[in-house]
């Protein structure tokens, strides 16, 4: 069967959202108490068919998570000239240094204090703020059309399962 890559995503996260609810019900299930002189009432609770469940759908995962690993690897992004995997690091790289460029937005060109001991003291800034409002802003531009490309890659590109 062929799916594209986001549809792939898809059905990763459901296959864990599975197990998940097979996980909860298993701790709800797994024992059963009961008070002396009472009628035990012992849930539906198999451990093997939640056991085979549980490792039918892992893997269903490591199948899907494999293909792709594979197509991520190999499936060029034409706009960045780089591979959806590639893409992903740099998109990281990118959402990094707008963190480190906001951070050098938020301090003022030159501030002044009143210290302890009633000195005034001037803390300025050894780059121009400004400057880094438009490299961040052209980062910003960057990292939203790498996004739509791999967004676009992940509808694009399909793999067998």
């Amino acid at each position: 069967m062929k799916i594209c890559n986001m549809e792939a995503m898809k059905q990763i996260k459901q296959l864990e959202e599975e197990i998940n609810l097979l996980e909860s019900e298993e701790r709800m299930n797994c024992v059963v108490s009961y008070k002396e002189g009472e009628t035990k009432t012992t849930p539906n609770y198999d451990y093997k068919k939640v056991r085979k469940l549980i490792n039918d759908a892992n893997d269903k995962i490591r199948k899907i998570k494999y293909a792709l690993q594979v197509v991520n690897g190999s499936y060029k992004i034409d706009e960045f000239n780089i591979t959806i995997a590639e893409a992903l690091v740099y998109l990281a790289q990118l959402n990094n240094e707008y963190s480190r460029l906001s951070f050098l937005t938020s301090k003022n060109k030159i501030s002044r204090r009143i210290t302890a001991n009633g000195v005034l003291e001037y803390t300025e800034c050894q780059y121009n703020p400004e400057d880094v409002k438009k490299d961040q802003k052209e980062l910003l531009a960057k990292i939203s059309k790498l996004q739509v490309a791999i967004d676009r890659a992940n509808l694009n590109c399909f793999i067998e399962i």
